[in-house]
């Protein structure tokens, strides 16, 4: 999939909908087409959901035409508009790999899942969903994070941060937790949060329990 980086928005070819190879079927929603489901399931026009999220109405129909990928923190302003949260919105889009005779095994392959970027420095974490939308939880991969915080972050659910490797200081609520690998910190997620890297090499995993 080419791309390319243009006046701080991430261009993207369209996504391949769906395939079937050595006994996995796999069926894969872009991320324009999840946002889209999303807004005519709420009854919203575009214009109303860009006026909800506080951009505009051709960059909304730009991403749920595949022509431009929003920034992680867009994203949930999307999400926030919508009723829902970025992590849910990643799932819908999530590329679901079921083994030939397991309906019930979903199998996320490392190449697989939709990426989205917290801005142009890759060091700044690039987010991939783990899980489809059919589970009760959503779940993330970030490889990265901000050096300094950004906007805080609220939503329904309950969230789980795991540190893989590097070190990380999280706000939750004005309280300030330093965390290195192998620890991990839990909290409701109506609570407004933000994470900040400390150092290189960050890696973490959010399990986020799922609103819909």
């Amino acid at each position: 999939m080419g791309c390319s980086d243009v006046r701080g928005v991430k261009m993207i070819e369209p996504a391949c909908q769906s395939g079937h190879h050595g006994g996995v079927s796999n069926t894969t929603v872009s991320l324009g087409a999840a946002i889209r489901r999303r807004r005519t399931s709420a009854g919203l026009s575009v214009r109303a959901l860009a006026t909800a999220a506080g951009l505009s109405a051709s960059f909304i129909s730009q991403v749920e035409n595949d022509k431009a990928r929003p920034r992680i923190e867009t994203l949930h302003r999307i999400a926030a508009a919508l009723d829902t949260t970025g992590q849910a919105i990643l799932a819908d889009a999530s590329v679901t790999a079921h083994p030939a005779g397991h309906g019930h095994v979903v199998v996320s392959r490392a190449s697989s899942g939709q990426l989205v970027h917290q801005s142009s420095d890759p060091d700044d974490g690039i987010v991939r969903s783990l899980v489809n939308s059919s589970n009760e939880f959503n779940a993330m991969e970030i490889r990265g994070a901000p050096a300094a915080f950004g906007a805080p972050y609220e939503h329904a659910g309950t969230e789980l941060l795991y540190v893989i490797s590097g070190r990380v200081e999280v706000d939750i609520g004005g309280d300030l937790h330093r965390l290195e690998p192998g620890d991990a910190i839990n909290y409701p997620g109506e609570i407004p949060h933000r994470t900040r890297r400390l150092g290189p090499d960050v890696h973490l995993m959010i399990v986020t329990t799922s609103e819909d």
